[in-house]
């Protein structure tokens, strides 16, 4: 019994001497962390940037300026009275409208002798030609192109008369009888006395009689023949007075 509790009494001490030797052990191995201070820490090497390329900016287009294309100007004659505009450069072409005083036309072509210009009307719907004196010539109308219009007529050849005088009798009359040569492609041919209309007659027909001629002054008989575009330059003969 006394050696049991021998061995537990030196048991129990033991294990308090180891319990001292275990405390003293841990206390002198765990020692407070040093303190780190900015001088102690280690020094990285600094990285060093380098630099993005700097972007070349692209070219600023320049906008280029066309100038403004100056118009030609337009060339016109304007009438300074109301006008004949004919179917050709001549007064022995047929009318086909009038002109109005003041107006400006637009040439499109001339004569060869500058003297008659080709102009549109109603936009352009109707072209004719007018040489009206003392028209107006505005723009480049010079320049404008040489028109050939087609011909008219040639004139009528071989224009004679014969007469029957018989002044101072029962009849007292004084006929004049006029001939021709027919022109090939006349759709008619007219006739004047002294300058006032006197008749008309067909394309077959070749002669006409005045029956009621004048007595006692000289007469002029005038013909000139016709087709789509006018007629031709006339033709003249003299008869003497009868009386």
């Amino acid at each position: 019994m006394i050696s049991r509790k021998i061995f537990f009494q030196l048991t129990g001490i033991a294990l308090a001497v180891a319990f001292i030797l275990s405390a003293c052990i841990t206390a002198a191995t765990i020692a407070p962390a040093p303190a780190w201070t900015a001088s102690s820490l280690p020094v990285l090497p600094t990285a060093t940037e380098t630099p993005m390329p700097t972007a070349t900016p692209a070219p600023t287009a320049t906008a280029t300026i066309t100038p403004t294309a100056t118009l030609p100007p337009v060339a016109q004659v304007i009438p300074s009275v109301t006008a004949y505009c004919r179917s050709g450069p001549g007064s022995n072409y047929n009318p086909i409208t009038t002109l109005d005083s003041g107006t400006a036309y637009n040439v499109i072509g001339r004569n060869s002798s500058n003297t008659w210009w080709l102009v549109q009307l109603y936009g352009g719907a109707v072209t004719c030609w007018t040489g009206a004196p003392g028209t107006n010539l505005v723009g480049p109308v010079e320049q404008a192109p040489i028109v050939l219009a087609q011909p008219v007529l040639p004139s009528p050849g071989m224009f004679m008369y014969s007469y029957s005088c018989n002044p101072g009798t029962s009849k007292n009359t004084f006929n004049v009888t006029l001939t021709w040569d027919s022109v090939l492609g006349a759709t008619g041919y007219h006739l004047y006395r002294d300058g006032v209309s006197l008749a008309s007659v067909g394309a077959t027909v070749g002669s006409y009689t005045d029956y009621n001629a004048p007595m006692n002054v000289n007469l002029m008989y005038e013909l000139e023949a016709l087709n789509e575009n006018g007629s031709t330059a006339p033709v003249y003969v003299m008869v003497p007075a009868c009386g």
